[in-house]
């Protein structure tokens, strides 16, 4: 049995009432029954009702007399605080070792200040709330910070501490590889690689430059953030690079950079179709690495040589995708033809569309020639080229424009060839003992790594950027880096204990779990809120089988 305060509202006013309530089990689940309901707790209190119910409560356990503890009237709820959340990210953060690799790879710096918890907190905070380095300042105070209590660091202190961050970037990198070999006992042999790009709000750095932006923002300077990850979706290494750099001209770097930094044996270098190119594909080869690419295709030569219309040429793969092998012009490469149904569907959609589109928007161009309100032959072709373009049908038609005269047409040969073509994509490799199959198990985890990659941009808001030099641009990526790690890590642990959350419901049921600070008289008690059973599940898959129900020790930082 307990006490408990109970809000009722009637019309406009709310009124709480205290009640004695009995906790039960029922066909296997939790349920309370009201035993006696004392009435509104401020007339109790007003009229002397709540100070003899404690001190009845007192005398009955023994607890009475003139020295009596204060009553319920004396509780006092002084501060919440966010704990899950932080309790969390330390655990992830304690799993790798950061504070002992941190430390080792920051010795001999000559740093007055504590560079390890302000880089725990700038990356805490892009994987909990993200906010600028200004802002993580009233972020900070609404969290129990266990660990790093002790010492609040200053602005300036956060601007240093990425400085050094970047400084050690690369063999915290490495230290970290080998740290996650060993925690999830994983045999790297297979390396996805993917771009993303960030625009900024005016110049940005000297590295910010215009180019193909994937945030459909050409009209502002951006920078490029080249990512290579495992079969897990886990970070090994990451370079930025100049906003104008070509998809293409990055492979190159990236696999240097894997043979020079990590000891990987065989790997297979598996990227979308926007990396590919001789060069690179000669690059991986003289590397003694294997690849995996997707072709657009229309860069494969003689597609339908490659891609038999009869499907009983094709055998069953995974994800409901049939696979056919032909060998590729390239001695020694092979081509992997996939066809999907769910693909040809939404292909054949797209199609039709298109079809209608560009048939409505030249018949009504032959309608206006018809009426002569368009006589030009030059005019006439401009306007049927653009409303194909616009339509995105140019390859479905003929037209024939001359003066006063408007003809068109389907284009009966193009439309069978892509007909035949629908619902197949080209998958090429070198690789000789990467079955059909595995191509396409790798094909669909190279998707999940990119659907990672976006989660990275909008769950820890690589954007915007508050930073104008190249180097703390870089320091701020890989800060949101590391904190992708520890999502990633999430991500795989409660996948490991059969736990259907992704990492952002994982960590909002963990945010629910707070720290309250309890005033009754002279004393001051911090209690744990329970759990959900759902932030139990995260926090166990993580290892965290309880949490305290008091926090014994701790003073959190007086609200300026």
């Amino acid at each position: 049995m307990y006490f408990r305060l109970a809000p009722r509202k009637h019309g406009d006013v709310t009124y709480t009432y205290l009640q004695l309530v009995e906790a039960y089990r029922e066909d296997g689940k939790n349920r309370q029954r009201v035993l006696y309901s004392f009435g509104n707790v401020e007339e109790l209190r007003e009229d002397g009702q709540l100070s003899r119910l404690v001190d009845s409560l007192q005398r009955a356990t023994g607890c009475g007399g003139a020295a009596r503890e204060p009553g319920l009237d004396a509780l006092q709820t002084e501060r919440v605080l966010e704990y899950g959340g932080p309790r969390l990210a330390q655990a992830l953060w304690e799993q790798f070792g950061l504070t002992d690799l941190l430390r080792q790879q920051l010795a001999g710096r000559r740093l007055r200040f504590d560079a390890i918890s302000a880089i725990a907190t700038i990356v805490f905070n892009r994987l909990l709330a993200p906010r600028s380095e200004l802002g993580i300042f009233a972020w900070r105070d609404r969290n129990w910070w266990p660990e790093f209590a002790a010492t609040t660091p200053d602005l300036p202190h956060l601007y240093r501490a990425l400085d050094a961050l970047l400084e050690i970037k690369q063999p915290l990198e490495q230290a970290l590889f080998r740290r996650l070999q060993h925690l999830f006992n994983l045999q790297v042999d297979v390396v996805f690689y993917d771009l993303t790009s960030s625009y900024f709000e005016g110049d940005g750095p000297p590295l910010a430059r215009y180019g193909y932006s994937r945030d459909k923002r050409p009209d502002r300077k951006q920078v490029l953030l080249a990512l290579a990850c495992e079969e897990h979706g886990f970070p090994i290494a990451h370079e930025v690079l100049a906003g104008n750099r070509a998809d293409s001209t990055t492979v190159q770097d990236m696999v240097a950079a894997l043979q020079e930094r990590f000891s990987l044996r065989r790997v297979i270098f598996v990227s979308d179709s926007g990396m590919v190119s001789q060069a690179n594909l000669q690059a991986l080869d003289a590397a003694g690495y294997e690849y995996l690419v997707a072709v657009r295709k229309r860069n494969v030569s003689d597609a339908e040589r490659h891609a038999p219309a009869d499907l009983a040429t094709y055998e069953e793969g995974p994800h409901k995708v049939r696979v056919f092998v032909s060998e590729a012009d390239t001695p020694g490469a092979r081509y992997v033809c996939c066809w999907s149904e769910a693909r040809a569907e939404e292909e054949r959609q797209i199609r039709d569309a298109r079809l209608a589109k560009g048939q409505a928007a030249l018949q009504k161009l032959a309608d206006q020639v018809a009426a002569g309100r368009l006589k030009c032959a030059t005019k006439i072709a401009a306007r049927a080229a653009t409303a194909l373009q616009r339509a995105q049908a140019r390859s479905y038609f003929c037209t024939e424009a001359t003066e006063g005269r408007f003809e068109f047409a389907l284009n009966d040969e193009q439309l069978a060839k892509q007909q035949r073509l629908e619902g197949r994509y080209f998958l090429l490799t070198n690789a000789a003992k990467l079955t059909a199959p595995e191509a396409v198990e790798a094909y669909f985890t190279l998707q999940e790594v990119e659907r990672a990659f976006r989660e990275m941009k909008d769950f820890l808001k690589l954007r915007p950027i508050y930073h104008w030099t190249d180097r703390r641009v870089q320091a701020h990526i890989f800060a949101c880096v590391l904190a992708y790690l520890l999502e990633r890590s999430l991500s795989y642990q409660l996948r490991a204990a059969g736990v259907e959350l992704s990492a952002r419901k994982a960590l909002d049921f963990a945010s629910r779990i707070h720290a309250v600070e309890n005033a009754i008289g002279e004393q001051t008690l911090w209690t744990v809120s329970r759990p959900t059973p759902q932030a139990q599940q995260v926090l166990k898959a993580v290892g965290i089988e309880r949490l305290p129900a008091a926090l014994v020790g701790y003073q959190p930082p007086d609200d300026d």
